[in-house]
Formats: structure tokens, sequence, C-alpha cells
């Protein structure tokens, strides 16, 4: 039961509780049938003693026919039923259709509203309609804002994040190892400063691979790369491993192609948020309710995804414009084409 029920019913007994006292005024006037007296009595107003006098002496009133004296003396909510202000059944509809299609906030939609359906209308509003209709759900604890920390500004290419994300896939060679499933991996790289974002799918997660992923993702981005971060996995660096001492074949070829690489602190995912926020996209949008039984149909999927992810999908952040024209708009890319050709798909 929500807030707002729990409110009403609780002001509902309240105004029981207060028309059987008010309902006491009128029987000891009956008995002494003096009004200053009873208002003494009950510590009431004259006003207020004869404003209810009215609604329960049906000779003065002429309404109430067939009511008992106790409901005639409950006071009413006066809230207005309707409001001119209101947003049409129509609007109200779209609204909680854009929310279970997309999934996605009160910002995106109002942008969605604007920009396909010409409908005009407040954030707040898009809000308020979503809380009414408890699609907002509520947050267990509240999040301390962190206004000391400035986001560092990079150019196109200054520094990319490259992380891996485990993928379920049913196909036949799990069934013949006597597995509902597999495991696949996905390699993300993201820019961070236009937000492009590319990524493959690998059936194994060796050097071999990671390595693989870097060269085409040299290839993929319309401008050159300075530093290149990741997480501590074996897949990428030796950092951890207490018996390696040698550099890893990941990092020989970022020093090949001229990269930096950086690696964040252990157990610090947080200094890779762009790439990991990317990963909760793809679960959103691409993995959550899905089966899938082929590696050729996860990469597909994938390319589709990707393609609008880069070319189609708004952006809050981003002014609601997809990474590539934002990268377009704002630094000003010469080469306005993404190279899809590297998937081999």
């Amino acid at each position: 039961m929500s807030k707002s029920e729990l409110h009403k019913i609780r002001q509902e007994v309240k105004e029981k509780q207060l028309a059987k006292i008010r309902l006491q005024w009128f029987k000891e006037y009956e008995k002494n049938g003096n009004v200053s007296a009873v208002c003494r009595k009950y510590g009431i107003g004259r006003s207020q003693f004869y404003y209810w006098k009215k609604r329960i002496d049906l000779t003065s009133s002429g309404r109430g026919k067939g009511i008992s004296k106790v409901q005639r003396l409950i006071s009413y909510s006066r809230k207005p039923k309707t409001n001119p202000r209101e947003y049409p059944e129509e609007t109200i509809k779209l609204i909680i259709k854009l929310r279970k299609r997309t999934k996605r906030g009160a910002e995106h939609i109002w942008f969605e509203l604007r920009d396909r359906y010409a409908i005009y209308v407040s954030v707040t509003g898009v809000y308020k309609v979503l809380k009414r209709n408890g699609m907002i759900p509520k947050r267990r604890h509240k999040q301390k804002a962190n206004n000391t920390y400035e986001a560092p500004k990079y150019l196109p290419g200054e520094k990319v994040q490259i992380d891996l994300k485990y993928v379920k896939l049913e196909d036949e060679i799990a069934k013949r190892q006597g597995k509902r499933f597999r495991w696949v991996y996905q390699h993300t790289a993201i820019d961070l400063a236009t937000g492009i974002k590319f990524k493959m799918i690998y059936e194994s997660r060796d050097t071999q691979a990671s390595v693989d992923f870097l060269s085409r993702v040299r290839l993929f981005y319309p401008f050159p790369i300075k530093i290149i971060q990741t997480d501590n996995g074996f897949e990428f660096t030796w950092r951890l491993h207490p018996e390696i001492t040698k550099t890893h074949p990941f990092t020989l070829q970022c020093q090949l192609y001229g990269y930096e690489h950086y690696l964040i602190p252990p157990a610090y995912p947080r200094a890779n948020s762009h790439v990991e926020r990317t990963h909760r996209i793809d679960v959103e949008e691409v993995y959550r309710g899905r089966t899938f039984t082929s590696l050729e149909q996860l990469h597909k999927i994938n390319l589709k995804n990707l393609k609008y992810f880069n070319e189609k999908r708004p952006q809050k952040s981003k002014h609601f414009m997809p990474p590539l024209q934002f990268g377009i708009v704002k630094f000003r890319l010469q080469k306005q084409k993404l190279n899809y050709s590297v998937l081999n798909v």
C-alpha cells in the first residue's frame, strides 16, 4: 500500500472521530440551550458552532435527508477533482508507453516527446506522471552528491577505456560439453571525449584476443589514440601476477602503436566508470531477457546495437545527441564515418 493511500485512510478515521466530537456539542446544546456555555466548555468559536449547526439542522439547511448526523458532521475534502493545467489523457498514455518501451528516465522521455511527437511538456511534469503511476522505484539510500569532484576534459582519442564483459551463449558447443550455456567475452572500448563505443565478441579471454581487439580499435576510430586505460585483468597485464615479471603482450602492442597503457588501481572499477556504464546499457538493451543460440546471431545483434548507440541513441550528457554527432558538432571531426568493417560481420 502506498503512502498516499495510507494517508487517505488515516484522514478518514480522523474525520470520523472529529465528527463524533462535534456531535457532543449539539447534545450538550440540547441539554442547556446556551451556545456560549457550549463554546466555553469545548473551546470553540461561535462561528464554528453555527457553521456545523447549519449542516446538522435539517430545517435550516434543507439538505442531508436520509444521512446520519455523524456523516453530516464529517469535513470532506474540498480538493478539486480536475486540474485545468493537467496533461491530456493521450499525452499521459504516451509517456507511460515510452517508459515501458525504453526504460529511460524523465529527461529522455521529455526529449522524445519534443523531438518525435512535437509535444512540449516539462521534465518535472513527465516525472510527476511517472511517479503517480508507480513507475519511479523508491530509492533505499539517498546518494550523496560529490560537489568537490570535477571530471577532467579530454579531446578525441586522448583516452580510451577498455574492459571485458561476460556474455551467456546457449549453443551446440555448450550442449556437447553437457552445460546449459557457456561464457563468451565482449571486449568493449569507449572514447571519453566523444563517447563513441566499439565492441567485439571473442570466444576466449586470453592475450591473443586482447591484442587482436586493440588492433581493431586502432582501425575503427576516425582519430588517433594517445592513451589506453584498462583494469588489471590477466588479459591486459601481469602486474598482479606474483611470478611473471616480463612485459605483457598487450602493453607491447600499445608501445608498438605509440599508445600509453594506463592501469587503474586494483579492485577500483570506478576508475573505468565510462566503459562500466556502457556495460550496464548493454545488459538493459541487448542481453536482458534474451537467449542467444549461436555466435553469428550474437555478432549481428551487437553490430546493430553498436550502430544504434553511436549514430542514433540520444544521450543527456551530450545535449541529447548521439556520440558520433556530438563529436562532429563539438570537436569538428574531419572523418565523419566509423569503420564497422573491422567487425567482419
